[in-house]
C-alpha cells in the first residue's frame, strides 16, 4: 500500500523489497553495508528509506540501542511508534479442529486451561502423532531445538533431557519428537505440534509441562513440508501473526497465562508471550530530501480488522500482494486519504513553491513545498513557511536552515542570498560583523596597489611575515613584499633587497646599499663581502663608505677567503717564495716527463677554473671555496699585501699587475746573475735564460693576459650603475679612473700578444731551418715550447697558446650564456685536436688532457643548467664530484710518472735492447731475443717489431727502460739514423752498452766521421728529437771504448750458447772459440742451410725453436741445423731447405741436396727465408756450369733436383721482416709443421720422374727450360701450359701459390 501511495499519489520512484527482517531493516535504513553491522561499516548515505511492520522487540533490542547510540541520531534509523495492530508470536490452533472440539464437547481449544489432561481429553479431537508422516521430520539431533538446560532448570523434568557428548538436550521419542509428561507413557496418542527447525521449541515445551498438555512436539524438514504438515492436519503449530500463511484456516492463538515478565527474566516461560507493537522506521535523511513520503510513513495506520482484511485478500489473490492492496485502497480511500500530507503545508526548512517552481509567499499561489538552499532560510508564514534570501551581510551555507548567519568579522556578503561570506582581499579589512563591503588600506594615497595585509609571526624562533586575508582590523595594512615604508610612501624595492613586507627593507647576502639611501643597492658579487642584512652593512673589517664594501679598512688587508685582516709581519714574505720558485726552475733538471706534463696541465686546468669562476655563475658551497683556492694561482699582486704598506687605489694597483711580466723578467735575470756568479762560469747562459723566462710566462700566460683585460669588463647593479668586474670602487664611465686603465691596459695587453706572435714565429718559420741546420742549442732554448710534444707536433705549442688567450678573452664576453659558449667551443676544438692528433710525447698525457677537457666540459654544461634552471646547489655538487675526479687523475698521472721514473731508475721494463739494420741482422736479432729471453726467464728484450708501437717513444725505450744496450754491428748499421739516434740516446743516459760485431764490421774513424753527414744526409732529421751532428760524432767516438765481442765467422747451436752466456755475463766470460766440437743430434729431420750465411742459419735456428712445440705430439722427429761437413742421415724422412740469396751456389748445400736426393724416404719442404731471395735462373745454372766443382751428370743432376725441390709449395719465414712479429713467426711455424706433418712425396721420387722424363742426354739448359711444373716468382716468365695445371694467385711475400691452395688455407 505504501509503494503504490508514494509512487502514484505522492509521484516519487519507490523500489520495493521484501522479507528483509526487523534486524536487517534497521541497518540498511541507518547505512550500513548489506544490512550488516559492525557500525563502522555504516558509513552511508542509506540506500533504504522506509521499512514497515519492524517489531518492537528488534529494535529494543540491548545489542541494537548500543550500536544506535553508536551511530548517534544523524545516522541511526528513526522509529515513527505504531502502526496500529502488534505482532505475536506462540502455539496457534487451526479452525478445523477448534470447531470440532466446540462440536463435540463444546470445548474450547483456544484455552490453555482446557488442555489439562488431568480434566480432559484435548486429544480427542486432534490428529495424534501417529497419524504424522514421519519421513518429513527432522531429527531432534538435525533440528537441534534450543531450550533444553533452560528447561531443565526451570521444571526440574529430568525424564525430559538427556545429556549427550557433555551437552543436555531434549530428549525425543523415535529421535524426532518431544513428549510433553501428560503423554508420555503413550507418545502416539499425543496431540502433534509441527513446527519449523526448533522454532517455539522453547516456549511450549515448558507450557505443556507447566499446564499439563498432552502434546509432542516434532520439526518439519523445510518450510514447505511445514506447511504441507500443518495444512493437511490443521491441528496445532507454532507460528506468527499478522501473516498470510495460514489466514484461510482460521488459526487461532492459544490464549496463556499473561505475559509474566518477572518469570521471563528468570527462564520460566509458562505464560504467554509479550505482544510486539509493530511500527514504522525510516532513514535519517528522508524528512530532508521527500518530506511527504516521510510524512506518509509516519502518518500510516491500520486496525487489527483492517490487517485481517487485507491478509485474506492476498490469499483470494493466489498471493498477489500488490492486487491485494490496490483492491484495499480503492475500497477504503476514506481511510488512507487522512495519511497523504498537505502538499502546501512546508515542514522546517522548506517554502512554498509555485507550479514553476519559483518561490511565493501566499499558500493560494502554492502548489507544494520544497527544500530551502543554500542562501535561504525557512521562515513561519501563517501555518507553512517561506524560503526567504538572506540578506547582505549574512549568509547561509547549508540546505533546509531555519535562519541566517551573520558575517564574521573579516568577512563579508555584498548581495541577498549569499551561500557564504567573502573574506576580505589582500589589502583590505572588515571591522565589524555583518557587513556588506571592506575598507581599502591607503585609501586616498594613490599606491593603493602597493599596499596589502599582512601579519609578522615566530615561526620556530625565527620572524616570518605572511599575507593575510579577512583582515580584522587596520593594524594589519602594510607595503606589500616587494616594497618598503620610505617616508610614508611604499617605495618599489631593487633586486638584491629583500622587502617582506611589514614596511620593512633587508639586503640579501652579496648586496649593499648606504643608509642613507637603502634603495640605491649594489652587487657585492661575494656573500662573504656584503653579509646582507640592514642597510649600510658590510662584512667586519671592510669600509662601509666604499662602492659595494669594495675596499678594507685602513690597517686591513684582504685574506684569500675574502676576509679583511689586520696588517701583520709575515706580509712581505711573497717577494722570497717567487725568487725560490724561479731559482727551482732554472735549476732543475726536468724531472720525469709524464709528472712534468701532468703539472702543467694541472695549472692549465687551475687557470681556466679560475677564468670559469670569473663568469659569476653563482656556484654554492663547497665547490664556491674549491674555485676561489685555486685563485691562490692568479698571482695577484694583492698577495704582496700592498694595502699594508700603502693606498696605491685601483689605477697604482692595476699598474703593477701590467707590469707583471717585466718584474718577474728582472727577477729571472737577477737570479741568473747570481748564479753565474756563485758558480764562477764566464759563459752568459742565454738558452737557458730564456727557456726559464718563456717557461713562467707560459705557465702563467692565461691569468697573466685576463688580468691584463680587467679594464673591459663590467659589472651591472640593480640601481643600473656599472663598475669594474675586477676593481669594483671603479664605474665604468670611460673617464677618470677607467679612462687610465684602459690607456694602461691597451698598452700592455701587447706584451702577451707580442709573446703570441714570437711564439709562433719560432715554431712555424725558424724552427724547420734551425732544425735543418742541426741547431741544438736552438732547440735546448725552445725546450718549454717543443719537449712536451712529439716530434712534428711543434705547432700544437701555438694552438695551445693561442686556446689560452681564447680562454683569457672568454670574460670579456657581456653575458653569462656568451662566456659558457665561448668556453665550450674553445673546449671542443681542443678536444677533438688533441683526441685526431695526439700531440703530447706520451700517450697518458693524451689521454689526461681529453679527461681533464671532458671534465671541463660537464661543468660548464652544469654551469649552463644552473643559471637557467636555477638549480645551482645540485649542480654544484655534481660539478664538485668532477672536479674531485679531475684532480684524481692528474694526481693518478703524477703517481704514474713517479712509478715509471722509480722503475726506469732501479727496474728497467727491458733487460736488453736490441739495436740492429733489419736486413743485415733482423734473423740474428730474432734469435738473440728468443735465447736471452730463454737464458733469463721472466726478463724482455726489446725488438722493434714486437715492442714498438709509437716511434716517437723510440729513444725513451733506449734512454729511460733499457738495463742493456746491445748493439749488432753488421757493416752499413752506422748508415741507419735510427740505429745512430739509439746509440746517441744510449750514450747520453749512460745505458750500459754492449757491441756484436760482425766480422767485415769497421769502427767508425775521424775520416768516417768527417764524411759523415754527406754520407747519411738524412741524420739531420734527428735534430727534432734533440740529437745533433756534434753529438752524432761524439757517439762515433764513443763506441770505439765500448766492450765489444766478435760473431764467429759460422754460427751454429754451440757457437750461439757460448755467445749468449758471454752477453748474459756482460762479456766477463771467455771469448767465443773459433772452432769448438759442434754437438750433431742424431734425428732424422735435417734443417739444410747455408752455413757461410749468418742471417740464413740465425733464421734456421728461430724456425728450428719454433717447430719444436709445434711438433710435438706427431711422429715427427724433432728437427737440427744440420752442420757442415756432415752428411744428411741415410734415415732422414722430413727435411727443409732454407731458401736465401746465393744459397744455391753454397757448395756444402748442393752437397746436401745431392745426398738428399738418394735417400728413399727422405721429403723435403723449401723456406723462404729472405725478402731478397730469387729463384735460380737460367743465366745462374750457366755460371754454374763454369764455377761449379760438380761433374756435368752431378750438375745435371742437381738441377733436377731443384726442380723437384720447388714442386712443393715454399714456406715463407723471413724473421728479417718488420711484420714478422713473435705471433706471425710462430703462425707461420705452426703452418710449416701441418705440412710437414701431411703426406709428402719424398725429394727422390720426384726427382726419378724427372730422370725418366728427360733421360740421360738431356743439358741442364733444356731441363731448366722446361720447368712448367715449378713454383715460379713474382716476376718471372710464366710457361705456357702453367695455366693448364696451376691459376697463379698473387702472395704478398712475393710468391706465386695455386689458387685452390691460397683458398684452403684462408
Amino acid at each position: 500500500m505504501y509503494t503504490i501511495l508514494s509512487s502514484e499519489i505522492l509521484g516519487y520512484n519507490t523500489v520495493q523489497y521484501f522479507s528483509l527482517g526487523t534486524w536487517a531493516s534497521l541497518h540498511y535504513l541507518s547505512g550500513c553495508v548489506d544490512g550488516v553491522m559492525p557500525a563502522v561499516n555504516c558509513t552511508g548515505p542509506p540506500q533504504r528509506h522506509v521499512a514497515l511492520e519492524l517489531w518492537e522487540s528488534g529494535w529494543q533490542d540491548p545489542d541494537w540501542l548500543a550500536k544506535a547510540d553508536f551511530l548517534g541520531s544523524e545516522r541511526a534509523v528513526q522509529t515513527s511508534g505504531s502502526m496500529g495492530f502488534s505482532g505475536v508470536e506462540g502455539m496457534f490452533v487451526m479452525g478445523r479442529t477448534r470447531q470440532n472440539a466446540l462440536e463435540r464437547s463444546g470445548l474450547h481449544l483456544s484455552y490453555y486451561g482446557n488442555f489439562n489432561a488431568s480434566w480432559f481429553n484435548p486429544a480427542d479431537y486432534a490428529p495424534h502423532v501417529s497419524e504424522v508422516n514421519m519421513s518429513k521430520l527432522l531429527t531432534c539431533a538435525e533440528s537441534n531445538p534450543p531450550g533444553a538446560q533452560n528447561y531443565i532448570q526451570a521444571t526440574g523434568d529430568a525424564d525430559g533431557v538427556e545429556t549427550r557428548n557433555g551437552v543436555i538436550v531434549y530428549k525425543c521419542w523415535q529421535e524426532k519428537w518431544w513428549v510433553a509428561p501428560a503423554c508420555r507413557n503413550n507418545p502416539s496418542s499425543c496431540i502433534a505440534v509441527i513446527t519449523l527447525r526448533g522454532w517455539g521449541n522453547r516456549e511450549i515445551s515448558q507450557q505443556a509441562f507447566f499446564h499439563n498438555m498432552p502434546l509432542a512436539i516434532a520439526s518439519a524438514l523445510e518450510f514447505p513440508e511445514y506447511v504441507e504438515l500443518n495444512v493437511q492436519h490443521q491441528s496445532f503449530l507454532f507460528w506468527w501473526t499478522p501473516d498470510s500463511t495460514f489466514v484461510e484456516y482460521d488459526a487461532v492463538l492459544v490464549e496463556m497465562p499473561p505475559w509474566n515478565p518477572s518469570e521471563q527474566k528468570q527462564g520460566i516461560l509458562r505464560s504467554s508471550m509479550k505482544q510486539s507493537m509493530l511500527t514504522t522506521g525510516t532513514s535519517p535523511i528522508l524528512e530532508t530530501a521527500a518530506d511527504r513520503a516521510w510524512g506518509l510513513a509516519r502518518a500510516l495506520r491500520l486496525s487489527d480488522s483492517n490487517v485481517n482484511d487485507l491478509l485474506l485478500l492476498s490469499v483470494q489473490n493466489g498471493d498477489d500482494y500488490y492486487a491485494a492492496a490496490c483492491t484495499w485502497l480503492k475500497a477504503n480511500q476514506h481511510v488512507w486519504d487522512e495519511w497523504v500530507p498537505d502538499k502546501t503545508k512546508c515542514s522546517i526548512g522548506r517554502g512554498m513553491v509555485n507550479s514553476q517552481g519559483d518561490f511565493v509567499t501566499s499558500r493560494a499561489d502554492a502548489v507544494d513545498c520544497t527544500i530551502c538552499p543554500a542562501g535561504r532560510a525557512s521562515t513561519k508564514s501563517s501555518d507553512s513557511r517561506l524560503c526567504t534570501k538572506c540578506t547582505p551581510g549574512f549568509y547561509q551555507g547549508t540546505f533546509g536552515m531555519s535562519e541566517c548567519n551573520l558575517c564574521e568579522l573579516g568577512t563579508m556578503a555584498v548581495e541577498e542570498g549569499a551561500i557564504q561570506c567573502d573574506q576580505c582581499r589582500l589589502g583590505e579589512y572588515a571591522n565589524r560583523t555583518g557587513m556588506s563591503f571592506c575598507y581599502r588600506c591607503g585609501a586616498g594615497s594613490g599606491q593603493e596597489n602597493l599596499w596589502t595585509t599582512s601579519q609578522e609571526i615566530d615561526a620556530e624562533g625565527e620572524s616570518v611575515v605572511i599575507k593575510l586575508q579577512g583582515a580584522v582590523s587596520e593594524s594589519y595594512c602594510h607595503c606589500d613584499s616587494g616594497t618598503f615604508l620610505w617616508e610614508g610612501r611604499c617605495e618599489v624595492c631593487m633586486e638584491g633587497a629583500s622587502c617582506v613586507g611589514a614596511d620593512r627593507l633587508e639586503l640579501l647576502p652579496g648586496y649593499f646599499s648606504r643608509e642613507e639611501l637603502p634603495g640605491d643597492v649594489y652587487n657585492c658579487f661575494d656573500e662573504r663581502i656584503c653579509p646582507g642584512g640592514p642597510a649600510g652593512t658590510c662584512a667586519a673589517g671592510r669600509d662601509t663608505s666604499s662602492v659595494a664594501c669594495a675596499d678594507c679598512k685602513e690597517g686591513f688587508r684582504e685574506g684569500n677567503d675574502m676576509v679583511c685582516e689586520a696588517c701583520g709581519d709575515g706580509d712581505h714574505a711573497f717577494f722570497s717564495m717567487v725568487v725560490v720558485v724561479i731559482i727551482g726552475a732554472s735549476g732543475s733538471s726536468g724531472g720525469s716527463a709524464v709528472m712534468a706534463a701532468g703539472c702543467q696541465q694541472l695549472i692549465s686546468i687551475v687557470q681556466m677554473l679560475t677564468v670559469v669562476k670569473r663568469f659569476d655563475i653563482g656556484w654554492r658551497e663547497p665547490l664556491e671555496s674549491v674555485l676561489f683556492s685555486v685563485e691562490v694561482l692568479s698571482f695577484d699582486v694583492d698577495m704582496l699585501s700592498v694595502s699594508c704598506v700603502t693606498q696605491p687605489g685601483p689605477v697604482g694597483l692595476f699598474t703593477l699587475r701590467a707590469l707583471m711580466i717585466p718584474m718577474l723578467v728582472l727577477v729571472a735575470l737577477g737570479v741568473h746573475l747570481c748564479y753565474l756568479l756563485c758558480t764562477r762560469s764566464k759563459t752568459f747562459q742565454m738558452s737557458n735564460l730564456l727557456r726559464t723566462i718563456g717557461s713562467i710566462v707560459l705557465v702563467i700566460f692565461i691569468i697573466l693576459f685576463s688580468m691584463l683585460l680587467a679594464p673591459y669588463q663590467c659589472n651591472e647593479h640593480p640601481n643600473g650603475k656599472m663598475t669594474l668586474k675586477r676593481y669594483k670602487t671603479v664605474y665604468c664611465n670611460g673617464a677618470d679612473d677607467h679612462l687610465a686603465m684602459l690607456l694602461i691596459g691597451g698598452f700592455a695587453c701587447s706584451m702577451p700578444i707580442i709573446f703570441l706572435v714570437v711564439v709562433t714565429w719560432t715554431v712555424m718559420l725558424e724552427l724547420p731551418r734551425r732544425i735543418a741546420r742541426s741547431d741544438t742549442q736552438f732547440l735546448a732554448a725552445c725546450g718549454f715550447l717543443i719537449k712536451r710534444f712529439r716530434p712534428g707536433m711543434e705547432m700544437a705549442s701555438v694552438f695551445f697558446l693561442i686556446r689560452n688567450a681564447c680562454v683569457a678573452l672568454c670574460p670579456v664576453v657581456s653575458n653569462r650564456p656568451g662566456q659558457l659558449l665561448m668556453m665550450s667551443i674553445i673546449l671542443y676544438v681542443n678536444t677533438v685536436m688533441v683526441a685526431f692528433f695526439q700531440p703530447w710525447r706520451f700517450l697518458i698525457c693524451n689521454v689526461l688532457d681529453n679527461v681533464l677537457l671532458g671534465g671541463m666540459m660537464v661543468i660548464l654544461i652544469l654551469g649552463s643548467i644552473a643559471v637557467q634552471e636555477s638549480v645551482p646547489q645540485e649542480m654544484s655538487t655534481v660539478a664538485l664530484v668532477f672536479l674531485v675526479l679531475m684532480g684524481l687523475c692528474i694526481l693518478g698521472s703524477i703517481c704514474y710518472g713517479a712509478y715509471k721514473y722509480f722503475q726506469q731508475k732501479y727496474r728497467k721494463q727491458f733487460r736488453y735492447f736490441l739495436c740492429h739494420q733489419k736486413n743485415a741482422a733482423g734473423s740474428m736479432a730474432r734469435l738473440l731475443k728468443m735465447e736471452l729471453e730463454k737464458r733469463l726467464p721472466g726478463t724482455k728484450t726489446f725488438i722493434d717489431c714486437d715492442d714498438l708501437n709509437d716511434l716517437t717513444r723510440l729513444f725513451s725505450y733506449v734512454g729511460q727502460d733499457t738495463q742493456t744496450f746491445l748493439v749488432l754491428c753488421s757493416p752499413d748499421i752506422l748508415t741507419r739514423k735510427w740505429c745512430v739516434g739509439e746509440m746517441v740516446t744510449a750514450k747520453a743516459n749512460g745505458v750500459n752498452t754492449m757491441l756484436l760485431t760482425w766480422p767485415s764490421f769497421v769502427f767508425p774513424d775521424e775520416t768516417f766521421i768527417a764524411k759523415y753527414p754527406t754520407m747519411v744526409p738524412d741524420i739531420t732529421e734527428l735534430t727534432k728529437y734533440g740529437i745533433g751532428l756534434e753529438d752524432v760524432e761524439d757517439a762515433f767516438r764513443w763506441l770505439t771504448t765500448v766492450p765489444h765481442q766478435p760473431l764467429p765467422e759460422q754460427i751454429s747451436p754451440t757457437s750461439t750458447h757460448f755467445m749468449i752466456s758471454s752477453l748474459v755475463s756482460d762479456g766477463r766470460s771467455s771469448p767465443i772459440p773459433k772452432s769448438t766440437h759442434q754437438i750433431q743430434f742424431d734425428t732424422n729431420f735435417p734443417v739444410l742451410v747455408d752455413p757461410a750465411n749468418s742471417e740464413a742459419v740465425a733464421a734456421a735456428m728461430v724456425l728450428a725453436s719454433l717447430l719444436k712445440p709445434a711438433l710435438l705430439g706427431s711422429n715427427l722427429p724433432l728437427p737440427f741445423i744440420q752442420l757442415s761437413g756432415v752428411e744428411v742421415p741415410h734415415e732422414a724422412t722430413r727435411s727443409l731447405l732454407i731458401c736465401s740469396s746465393g744459397c744455391f751456389k753454397s757448395e756444402q748445400l748442393q752437397t746436401w741436396l745431392l745426398e738428399a736426393s738418394c735417400l728413399p724416404e727422405c721429403c723435403m719442404i723449401p723456406v723462404i727465408t729472405e725478402e731478397a731471395f730469387e729463384m735460380p735462373s737460367e743465366a745462374f745454372f750457366m755460371e754454374l756450369q763454369t764455377t761449379s766443382k760438380l761433374t756435368d751428370n752431378q750438375l745435371q743432376l742437381f738441377v733436377m733436383v731443384i726442380r723437384a725441390l720447388f714442386q712443393e709449395i715454399a714456406v715463407v719465414f723471413v724473421p728479417q721482416s718488420y711484420a714478422s712479429t713473435h705471433q706471425d713467426l710462430q703462425l707461420r711455424a705452426k703452418q710449416a709443421a701441418s705440412r710437414l706433418i701431411a703426406n709428402l712425396q719424398p725429394l727422390e721420387q720426384k726427382v726419378s720422374k724427372l730422370q725418366s722424363r728427360f733421360g740421360e742426354q738431356s743439358s741442364v739448359e733444356e731441363i731448366w727450360r722446361a720447368r712448367s711444373s715449378m713454383m715460379v716468382t713474382k716476376g718471372s716468365e710464366e710457361p705456357e701450359d702453367c695455366n693448364k695445371e696451376l691459376t697463379p694467385t698473387e702472395y704478398s711475400d712475393g710468391a706465386y701459390f695455386p689458387r685452390d691452395v691460397v683458398s684452403e688455407a684462408l
